[in-house]
């Protein structure tokens, strides 16, 4: 590293500009929070690491030198900048702006968030938004995201989080399949049934149905496996089966009585939704913006 370069010689360069800004070592100390005594030092190391005089010094004033005239050119237009930069960093923190990277789970992002992100767009326009849909867990850090929305416990990380609610489960079918097949009156009557369950593709197995109390556990045997979540409504509308779907997948069907909501007093949530975002990303304007908006979505319909 060359000598003008190291943080030593850019304090020398603000202590410089300073003291020839407001005439003197006392002024410039009274500025900086420091004594003249150390501003004049601060000089005086800068112009020995260069080799040259910056100041001619008297008693009653300070002038520059030729070469101290070349420096303060530079010093200017540098200390200017980095002022610039300074309110263009203060102005990201109070105005959102800028690219947000987000994860959220495939098909909360289709049902949920991507219908939502029209009204944020329109309230943020200066916001880009980068959104993965994606089943697997990202590493925030690793994977430089803004924050996801994540499904089930947290765990206990440095990580911010803010719970937004259960995550609420439906199981239903269509009406032309209980009109064919009956209607299951516990979960142990799911055996007699086809089941139409979803595949993680995390670990490639079915998906574990939730239910309570002494039905906590139980393997559902499937009939038909998926390996789009989404698709557990178009199945279960389709007549295929009996799924266990999120609920804010399934609730305008089963409103309109497309589908038909059973076993309610057994099926159990999963965990929780919830939004996480890392420490360092907590007083960025677009992320608080972000997710202040999405909490309300999310709450809305889950």
């Amino acid at each position: 590293m060359s000598a003008i370069t190291s943080l030593e010689s850019l304090s020398g360069l603000v202590a410089f500009s300073v003291t020839l800004e407001l005439g003197s070592f006392a002024a410039a100390g009274r500025k900086l929070g420091l004594s003249a005594s150390a501003v004049g030092k601060a000089v005086d190391r800068l112009e020995q690491r260069l080799g040259v005089k910056l100041l001619t010094r008297t008693t009653r004033s300070l002038t520059l030198t030729g070469e101290g005239e070349i420096l303060y050119r530079y010093a200017f237009r540098i200390l200017s900048d980095l002022q610039e930069a300074e309110l263009e960093l203060l102005s990201a923190q109070n105005t959102p702006q800028g690219r947000l990277k987000i994860s959220v789970p495939t098909v909360m992002g289709r049902s949920i968030v991507l219908p939502a992100l029209g009204t944020f767009a329109a309230d943020y326009p200066d916001v880009t938004l980068e959104i993965s849909l994606d089943d697997l867990k990202v590493d925030l850090i690793e994977g430089g995201y803004d924050l996801v929305v994540r499904l089930g416990d947290l765990e206990d990380s440095n990580l911010h989080a803010r719970r937004i609610g259960p995550h609420a489960f439906t199981t239903c079918a269509s009406p032309s399949y209980f009109a064919k097949h009956g209607t299951p009156q516990t979960p142990a009557d799911l055996g007699h049934h086809c089941c139409v369950l979803y595949r993680f593709p995390t670990t490639g197995l079915p998906e574990k149905w939730a239910f309570k109390g002494e039905y906590r556990g139980m393997i559902v045997k499937p009939g038909i496996v998926l390996n789009d979540g989404g698709a557990l409504a178009s199945a279960a509308l389709a007549g295929l089966g009996i799924v266990q779907a999120p609920r804010y997948l399934v609730a305008e069907d089963i409103e309109a009585g497309r589908l038909v909501s059973i076993l309610d007093e057994f099926t159990d949530n999963r965990g929780t939704v919830s939004i996480v975002w890392p420490s360092s990303r907590t007083k960025v304007a677009r992320v608080r913006a972000f997710v202040n908006f999405i909490s309300q979505c999310l709450a809305d319909k889950i």
